[in-house]
């Protein structure tokens, strides 16, 4: 029985003892890694468990973005336990938005949150080639830091679009591939255009 009480203490100590890591935390523009627009930011870990199948958790550190959006501090992790990274959503965002970071255990912890400000687009489509009702397009886009949209449907014949309202994209290039089918010919063209932060832009996609 002594013997049982030993190991059960063991196991107990084994898998609640803390490990100190450290952890670095830096927000930076996607487009130019710089990290003064997001000085201030605050951030937080929570450390969260679940002792008899109901989950708790609490803040364990918190604190704000230096002047170059970054933060360093040392953290006691214990090992039955989940500690999970968050900053505050910076205004005008349009990629990044508010990101949650599981933090490792077993290693030093460097996280970095990137961010994308907004910008405003409008895109114009026109057959400007048209050579009859069995014209076909589609087209994929893909916003700054995004990675390609799905393909839309296709539009058949003469057909022209204009956006009636700017929409929100995240700054930087925006790409347009189009593809085309034509008196049985297919080919593809792609269409860009670079919006700088909350700055407005049209794309015209001549096919």
């Amino acid at each position: 029985m002594k013997y049982l009480i030993f190991i059960t203490l063991l196991f107990f100590f084994g898998v609640s003892c803390k490990k100190e890591t450290s952890v670095v935390i830096q927000a930076q523009d996607y487009n130019t890694g710089h990290g003064t627009a997001y000085a201030g930011q605050e951030y937080a870990v929570s450390e969260s468990w679940t002792p008899f199948q109901e989950t708790k958790s609490k803040i364990v550190a918190t604190g704000v973005l230096d002047d170059n959006g970054k933060a360093s501090f040392n953290l006691k992790m214990k090992n039955n336990r989940k500690y999970v990274l968050g900053v505050s959503e910076p205004d005008n965002i349009c990629y990044g938005g508010l990101v949650q970071h599981y933090l490792d255990h077993d290693k030093n912890n460097t996280v970095n949150f990137k961010y994308a400000q907004c910008s405003y687009l409008k895109i114009n489509l026109n057959n400007v080639n048209c050579f009859d009702n069995n014209d076909q397009m589609h087209f994929r886009s893909k916003h700054g830091p995004e990675e390609w949209g799905s393909w839309s449907t296709y539009r058949y014949g003469c057909y022209t679009l204009s956006s009636p309202d700017y929409f929100e994209v995240p700054y930087g290039w925006t790409v347009y591939e189009t593809e085309v089918i034509r008196n049985s010919i297919t080919y593809i063209q792609r269409d860009s255009l670079f919006l700088d932060k909350s700055g407005f832009g049209e794309l015209y996609i001549n096919y």
